[in-house]
């Protein structure tokens, strides 16, 4: 367990815990092509898009959803 790395993580009380994790997820996605991705996510990930191309009327654009929450607003 990668705690048993890092034992002083467990000494954090549970808001500097939130930070630690947030400042890890920040720093993930600065980097993006070193994140690991499983094949079974790959796989999802393509069976996700062949049913959109599918049946693209099933789905909803950003831009509509946006528009039905926010309104005239937007």
């Amino acid at each position: 367990m990668i705690l048993e790395q890092f034992p002083e993580v467990r000494s954090l009380s549970s808001s500097e815990k939130l930070l630690f994790v947030s400042e890890l997820w920040n720093d993930l996605e600065e980097h993006p092509s070193e994140v690991p991705v499983s094949r079974e996510i790959l796989a999802e990930l393509d069976r996700r898009m062949d049913h959109f191309k599918q049946h693209p009327e099933e789905f909803t654009t950003w831009e509509a959803v946006k528009q039905r929450i926010l309104g005239s607003a937007a």
